[in-house]
């Protein structure tokens, strides 16, 4: 099987943000959450494409931060589908992102 050369590869971005909520959330709460919305947003097609993945082994239950991978070209849509986050599990909630990046190392740093 031949490999892939550089050029076909998919380009990631990751997106670092934080959940505002007056409860702590875990982390199967906020993954389910997020993929949710992404679908309800983008569809399963474009959720499909863009490649959204809720990055498990990176939420931060203290800080309430965590990461998602998506494609370089739907980082906007990701993010605009993160913002509609009302309500987690019938809790107020608000999400915002904090900084995008193409790789997780960076993102941790900022944390």
């Amino acid at each position: 099987m031949k490999v892939l050369s550089p050029t076909l590869k998919e380009r990631k971005r990751y997106i670092l943000f934080k959940i505002d909520s007056s409860n702590k959330l875990n982390e199967e709460t906020v993954a389910m959450q997020c993929t949710e919305v992404c679908l309800r947003f983008l569809g399963e097609f474009g959720c499909a494409e863009a490649g959204v993945m809720f990055m498990h082994k990176t939420w931060d239950i203290k800080t309430q931060t965590g990461i998602i991978k998506t494609g370089h070209n739907w980082v906007d849509q990701t993010k605009s589908a993160l913002a509609l986050i009302k309500k987690i599990d019938g809790k107020k909630a608000t999400v915002s992102t904090i900084s995008t990046s193409g790789s997780i190392k960076k993102l941790k740093e900022t944390r």
